[in-house]
């Protein structure tokens, strides 16, 4: 029996997600109590070389769920192979109104509208300070213009393993991807110059042929500008009146063949010359393995977090081993 999965998931379903969510958020403010849970280390077979950081294992967190870091000190016990903090953006934000969050159970999915909650950039940079260094901590900082991310990743730098960089812009005419491209070709020139640690790019996901050609002429600005890596992560926008604004992303197993496709299509333009994360739906090992065979380096969760239970990081590690994978990028 999992006391996660058949015990207590059924008593936290019956609240509705955002109160779920700021619980769990809640109880990892003990970390005491979760390390008391650190269980033993991974096998060594899943050791993993991320753009130059040693990972025990090639399973991450991922954004979303510790918006500025003071969660850290609680999540290192829970058997991820590194921690990903965000997003952090220069400004505190409110983020959307609620109800942020909504279930599908019956297919372990979710939508979500947060819109960047998070105390703001000086808060994280406090909290990065004190956080423990093992696993790795990726920053993830958001923004609204190539100065803002630029001042974010220069301000997180110091403190974590990597950062990771996304830039938030309209996209829905010809005009505005044009901007973005520009923009965006600005940016990781930029980053390029100025870092000292691994720098990731977050890319857009991409659903037809203009999104997936906007796509890899990022891949190929990375390429170009020497960017260590690339996030290539699926959701898609859904409809959702239950949701405060009506809209949101869509979370979870629903779209685990797009990650496999987005990674995929990356990984092809990519070929060898960046490090890919790779998101979306990943639930058991043998999830993991099909995104890691298809060009990923790394894979990240959040919905299955939610679904599996706190122990999830070491089950999937654990289902992963069992599959005989074994890291081509070895630590």
């Amino acid at each position: 029996m999992d006391p996660y999965v058949d015990v207590l998931r059924p008593l936290l379903f019956r609240l509705n997600p955002d109160d779920v969510h700021a619980l769990a958020r809640l109880a990892l403010k003990w970390p005491a109590t979760w390390r008391l849970l650190a269980g033993p280390p991974p096998p060594e077979t899943l050791a993993t070389n991320l753009a130059g950081i040693r990972l025990a294992t090639p399973i991450g967190l991922a954004p979303g769920f510790d918006k500025s870091g003071e969660l850290l000190p609680s999540l290192a016990h829970l058997g991820f192979g590194y921690l990903t903090v965000g997003s952090i953006t220069k400004a505190p934000r409110w983020g959307n109104p609620f109800p942020r969050l909504v279930r599908y159970p019956e297919k372990e999915s979710l939508a979500n509208s947060m819109g960047l909650p998070n105390p703001g950039l000086a808060a994280a940079v406090e909290n990065l300070k004190r956080a423990p260094r093992i696993p790795p901590v990726i920053a993830s900082v958001a923004g609204f213009s190539v100065d803002e991310l630029l001042e974010c990743a220069a301000a997180v730098e110091p403190h974590v393993a990597a950062v990771e960089i996304g830039l938030v812009c309209p996209n829905t005419t010809e005009t505005e991807r044009l901007e973005e491209m520009r923009l965006f070709t600005e940016l990781v020139a930029q980053l390029a110059q100025r870092k000292t640690k691994p720098v990731f790019v977050k890319l857009p996901p991409h659903h037809d042929d203009g999104q997936k050609a906007q796509a890899l002429a990022m891949v190929d600005a990375c390429v170009e500008a020497g960017i260590d890596g690339v996030t290539a992560y699926a959701s898609k926008p859904t409809v959702e009146p239950r949701l405060g604004v009506g809209r949101g992303s869509l979370a979870g197993r629903a779209v685990f063949q797009d990650a496999l496709r987005i990674v995929g299509d990356v990984a092809d333009r990519a070929q060898g010359r960046l490090a890919i994360k790779g998101a979306g739906g990943i639930f058991t090992g043998a999830d993991a393995r099909r995104l890691l065979d298809a060009g990923a380096t790394t894979v990240e969760l959040y919905s299955a977090f939610i679904y599996r239970g706190w122990n999830v990081a070491r089950s999937i590690a654990q289902e992963l081993a069992e599959t005989d994978w074994r890291s081509p990028r070895a630590a």
